[in-house]
């Protein structure tokens, strides 16, 4: 450390530079924190579980024709013929569709006289067996049986037949322990029901939806002049699985089909603009840390070309290769801390806006401990080969060049 107070004397008195370079490690750390941060959350936010088994899965729209008992008739008909085929492990009715923006949603309440709402939920309301038919996972409570299933022309939830929601809408509910939530009733909008059960996951129709995995299940059949269905492939072949259902659906006259799509594909299209976020937000986390290492480098090699008459003479003095590399490691250290200490200011009051004004949820301290550690090891790996090169310099050079 008896290079450390000749250094800060050197770096007061040639100001710029190390200043400039100060500067620049403080900024791109303000802009690294953050980032990664953000980062992370969009990549938490596309990859997140949906409960369901995708690959598995198709959904489409299609017309119901004629009196509401013909529409029921033939809805029920079509359903069970497409359950027969080899190619259909089984089909079910489904008001909303994941990733879909087509839905439907309630405030909920745990009292019903209660000022505002707890939070917010979409719900999905089908055939009893839409549970198993998606791949939910029971973790707690009972599922829906043949005898729960309602069959109406109307979307009307007054009757209290019981719901399935999802952990993390009952853990919303009862943040302490979420598992009271069985047997309790809640409210939807004002309409009460009883929670018979807890699934582990299940993603909304909205993507972008900061509640998008606050869901509750119905077991409700809603025949309408438009259904959904959504259908599970048997076998690994969903071309065909589709082609076998729409030769069952067809035979309707005046039927139409709309949004024919697998559920793979339509995860995708849903976050397209999240992952091109997330690309170029990896693209700036990745440029920052070259540019930081980059301008850290050059910072470095010209300090060495400026004083190699002095490196000479040091090494003409009788220092040693390990003391120069030591003296620019060390130098560079003390830029570092100092650009660092400043960044952690920047990146708290930045992301103090960003919590304001965006609604982004803070940035949590670890990752300022972390950001610290990922710019200080970046400089310390670009300034050791400019500062072996300079300890290379031969004492005969300082002879020549005085």
């Amino acid at each position: 450390m008896k290079d450390l107070k000749p250094i800060i004397k050197s770096l007061l008195r040639a100001k710029t530079g190390p200043l400039l370079l100060l500067l620049q490690i403080a900024v791109t750390y303000t802009i690294l924190v953050n980032a990664v941060f953000m980062l992370l959350q969009k990549s938490e936010e596309i990859n997140v579980s949906s409960g369901l088994a995708e690959s598995e899965l198709f959904w489409f729209q299609m017309s119901l024709h004629g009196t509401r008992e013909e529409k029921m008739a033939s809805l029920f008909r079509d359903l069970e013929a497409i359950k027969g085929l080899d190619s259909v492990k089984n089909a079910v009715t489904l008001s909303s569709i994941p990733f879909s923006g087509r839905g439907a949603g309630h405030e909920i309440r745990l009292d019903r006289n209660a000022v505002g709402y707890i939070t917010k939920a979409a719900f999905y309301s089908g055939s009893f067996d839409a549970l198993e038919t998606m791949g939910l996972k029971l973790i707690a409570g009972e599922g829906f049986t043949i005898n729960d299933e309602r069959r109406l022309f109307n979307f009307g939830l007054t009757v209290p037949s019981g719901v399935l929601i999802t952990k993390a809408l009952a853990e919303q509910l009862y943040p302490e322990d979420w598992q009271q939530v069985l047997g309790k009733t809640i409210y939807l909008n004002e309409d009460a029901q009883p929670v018979r059960g807890v699934v582990e996951h299940l993603i909304g129709p909205w993507s972008f939806w900061k509640h998008r995995s606050f869901n509750v299940l119905f077991s409700n059949v809603f025949v309408t002049s438009e259904v959904s269905l959504m259908v599970r492939m048997q076998g690994t072949n969903i071309e065909k699985s589709i082609q076998d259902v729409m030769n069952i659906i067809m035979q309707e006259p005046l039927r139409t089909v709309d949004h024919l799509e697998v559920l793979t594909d339509l995860r995708e299209k849903a976050y397209r603009s999240q992952v091109a976020a997330y690309n170029t937000l990896k693209a700036v986390v990745i440029g920052l840390a070259l540019i930081t290492m980059l301008g850290v480098f050059g910072q470095a090699r010209f300090t060495v070309l400026k004083r190699r008459k002095q490196i000479g003479t040091r090494r003409a003095l009788g220092a040693s290769q390990i003391a120069i590399v030591r003296y620019y490691v060390l130098e560079n250290a003390v830029i570092n801390v100092c650009g660092i200490a400043l960044g952690v200011l920047l990146a708290i009051a930045a992301n103090n806006l960003l919590v304001l004004h965006f609604q982004l949820e803070p940035v949590p301290g670890l990752y300022l401990a972390y950001g610290g550690v990922i710019i200080f090891l970046a400089g310390f790996f670009a300034v050791l080969q400019p500062a072996i090169r300079a300890a290379r310099i031969s004492p005969a050079e300082a002879t020549r060049s005085v």
